[in-house]
């Protein structure tokens, strides 16, 4: 797979929102530590500061609010923190997702009675 292909692209980017959400669900993060969490992951590395405007729509959107914390490795830190809102919101989508996995899965394995189709 081509990291260039423009359907993996989209997928890409209709994904991100659910991405951050999830990771904020078991904990607040930083900008920083989202990222580098993400990264972990090749589907989901980003440059960095390229996940700030998706910061700013999810926290735009109240799915997530912020706030402001001491670091002790330097200026102080933006958290993010998911809302009630965002929880539902990245709930409802993997529920989506798993239905539009589970729809092509089922086409495309339509008539097939064995490995040899």
């Amino acid at each position: 797979m081509e990291n260039n292909d423009k359907w993996i692209i989209q997928i890409r980017k209709g994904v991100f929102e659910v991405a951050i959400l999830s990771l904020l669900k078991s904990e607040a993060m930083y900008g920083y530590e989202i990222t580098s969490e993400l990264n972990k992951i090749p589907l989901f590395q980003l440059p960095n500061g390229s996940i700030y405007p998706i910061l700013r729509r999810i926290t735009k959107n109240n799915w997530a609010t912020t706030y402001w914390e001491d670091s002790q490795d330097g200026p102080k830190r933006k958290y993010y923190k998911i809302t009630e809102e965002g929880i539902k919101i990245v709930e409802n989508r993997m529920l989506d997702y798993k239905h539009v996995y589970e729809s092509l899965n089922s086409l495309q394995n339509r008539g097939r009675t064995g490995p040899d189709g």
